[in-house]
């Protein structure tokens, strides 16, 4: 008796074992399949109309391709096919047929093929394509509709072996069709087109609650509805659901920004829901945080988003004209030759600097939701404190340079949206050139201001080593802050290697003669080229590791082709105007201060010897950020702004 029960129990287990087996297998199966449904429009109102039975994560998702004027359909499908931004003329998608195979085959898809490895030798290749990279790993990609979003689905040879050349916008259908290519296929990428019809939206809920079992991923393929702004050329909504995941707000470690991620990362994300390594994908897993927000709350957030996106491209626009402006009006001045009202333009040019300092002061009171409260408050306040200190004959170059290079390092360490909203900080995530970090401009202030608080605090200390170790410690910061760990600006921070050896050489060296000055260039240079090889292969996530990646996967190719279009690039915005004429009024600025300055220069070399080495060092750091970056004219003129306003006021001291 007691061995039948022994029996029975041991049955019984290995009965619930299987069954315990067999459950995980088909509930793995149904949560591995994943739809991916491109729209041609989606905007937030129809989001918060679709009433789904699950809770959804969503973001804002950044369309952009290599050509950023120019972002036609073909780029950005196979933007998301090859995980890294690539440029195709637009038509050359002809359509889907049928073969004698039943397999779906894209017209046009050779000549695509063709110039993408006219554009990227041997880039099809060497890279790896969504569904061929699905393929060699057991994943079959299927596709219904008949519109360019196939390019996802397709192979290198332009085929597509499961799914429909057309859709029916009714329900049995799409859910049999559906059901029947999902039978042989892992993925789905499914073509929907609402066309403004209520109907249509509808069907989509109907839809998106049949099969909540599995992944779903919607985005559309066009900026649409109340995301359509003349500002905005690139951002859409992107619905995001995976049962195995918490739901929030989605971002992404290719943006590092909540609420933020790229056409890049589809790709990878989907490979990791298949737990596929791919080796040539250049963004990264889709991430969602938030603890199970409701989707009004998310629909806020991601329009919150958007908002001050916008905002802050009409802000920077505003205050980089006033910039500009003042630069201008010195520069028509001067070469009217009538008048040189030194003492105003000392003022006016430490009127930008404090409102550099209020931006990233003001930056976590959010004022950006407003663009007119921000431009008034900065204006007013910057209007006001010039005024008192002129009038209480209080010099303003000192402290605000050192508040501004305090804060812009808590920023980056601490509270990196700080920086975001700044007007010079804030980097576009609708060109989507950089979405995180510091951008150039405000890599050069930290960088110019870097410079003047250390002779700041060298005069302040008499005992040699004692400044030697705060040379070592602080540059060891501001080397640490432009690195790819934080502010992930590799010209600034190459630049700040070369600014960290050109004080070692300075401190250590009492003569500064014009052999000093070559030694010190040239030693700058050396070291330059070596840490630009020592950060490339060491480098974590960020831009470093991008190019050495890049470079490591296309071979010379990549990096002759990176140079011609920084080169372009750096070209472009050297003389387009009005960054290139400022950017001319610095440089004769310079020259002018030189010649006709002479005497001059050899009674400030005489008493303040370390205020000719710091403006030196501003303009030697402006001129390699200027050579580094492909918008490098800009911040030379704003890391300018500090050297000039110091020329202007040693001009009204000894003159």
């Amino acid at each position: 008796m007691e061995f039948k029960v022994k029996k029975i129990l041991k049955t019984l287990f290995f009965t619930f074992i299987i069954l315990l087996f067999i459950n995980t297998k088909i509930s793995a199966a149904s949560t591995n399949k994943t739809i991916v449904i491109v729209t041609d429009q989606l905007d937030f109102s129809t989001i918060t109309n679709l009433q789904t039975d699950y809770k959804i994560s969503l973001g804002l998702m950044n369309t952009r391709t290599a050509n950023v004027f120019d972002n036609s359909k073909e780029s950005y499908f196979m933007t998301i096919a090859a995980g890294r931004r690539v440029e195709l003329e637009k038509g050359l998608f002809k359509g889907i047929r049928v073969d004698n195979q039943k397999n779906l085959v894209i017209e046009g898809y050779d000549q695509i093929i063709d110039q993408l490895d006219k554009n990227y030798p041997d880039f099809s290749k060497k890279m790896e394509f969504l569904a061929d990279c699905f393929k060699k790993n057991g994943i079959k990609v299927g596709y219904i509709g008949n519109d360019i979003s196939s390019l996802m689905a397709a192979d290198k040879n332009g085929k597509i072996y499961y799914g429909y050349p057309s859709i029916e916008y009714e329900k049995n259908w799409m859910v049999e069709k559906t059901k029947g290519t999902l039978k042989n296929a892992d993925l789905l990428i499914l073509s929907y087109n609402i066309h403004q019809d209520e109907n249509r939206v509808e069907l989509l809920e109907e839809y998106l609650n049949e099969f909540s079992e599995y992944c779903i991923m919607m985005f559309p393929s066009n900026v649409s509805g109340d995301v359509k702004d003349i500002r905005n050329t690139t951002l859409v909504p992107f619905l995001y659901y995976n049962p195995n995941k918490i739901p929030g707000i989605l971002s992404s470690d290719s943006t590092q920004r909540q609420g933020l991620i790229t056409n890049m990362d589809i790709f990878p994300e989907l490979s990791d829901i298949y737990h596929i390594e791919v080796p040539t994908d250049i963004g990264h897993k889709i991430n969602a945080s938030g603890n199970w927000e409701s989707k009004e709350n998310l629909v806020q957030k991601n329009k919150n988003l958007l908002e001050k996106t916008l905002n802050f491209i009409i802000i920077k626009y505003i205050f980089h004209g006033i910039v500009v402006i003042v630069q201008l009006y010195i520069i028509y001045d001067l070469c009217k030759k009538r008048h040189t009202y030194y003492h105003r333009y000392y003022w006016l040019l430490n009127g930008i600097i404090i409102s550099i300092f209020l931006s990233i002061f003001l930056a976590s009171f959010r004022l950006g939701k407003s663009i007119l409260l921000y431009v008034s408050m900065i204006l007013f306040l910057t209007i006001g404190i010039v005024w008192l200190m002129e009038r209480k004959k209080v010099p303003p170059a000192i402290f605000f340079p050192l508040a501004t290079n305090i804060l812009l390092l808590i920023a980056v360490f601490f509270q990196p949206d700080m920086i975001y909203h700044s007007f010079y900080g804030f980097t576009n995530i609708v060109s989507g050139g950089r979405f995180y970090g510091l951008n150039n401009e405000s890599m050069g202030i930290l960088l110019a201001t870097s410079i003047i608080t250390f002779f700041w605090i060298k005069s302040k200390i008499n005992n040699k080593l004692i400044v030697i170790g705060a040379w070592i410690l602080y540059f060891f910061i501001i080397i640490l802050a432009l690195s790819d760990s934080y502010a992930s600006n590799f010209g600034g921070y190459l630049t700040s290697i070369v600014l960290f050896f050109m004080i070692f050489y300075i401190l250590w060296n009492e003569k500064k003669n014009r052999k000093s000055f070559f030694i010190l260039v040239i030693l700058g240079i050396s070291i330059f080229i070596v840490n630009l090889l020592g950060e490339l292969p060491n480098s974590p996530i960020g831009h470093a590791k991008g190019l050495f990646f890049r470079l490591h996967i296309l071979g010379m190719y990549e990096f002759i082709d990176m140079i011609i279009k920084k080169v372009k690039q750096l070209l472009l915005t050297a003389i387009s105007p009005p960054w290139s004429v400022v950017f001319a009024f610095q440089i004769y600025f310079l020259r002018d201060f030189i010649l006709n300055g002479k005497i001059m220069i050899e009674k400030i070399k005489k008493e303040k010897p370390d205020k000719v080495l710091e403006i030196m060092m501003i303009w030697i750091s402006a001129i390699l950020v200027f050579v580094l970056n492909d918008t490098g004219s800009v911040a030379f003129v704003y890391m300018n702004i500090y050297s000039i306003t110091q020329m202007i006021y040693l001009k009204e001291l000894y003159q």
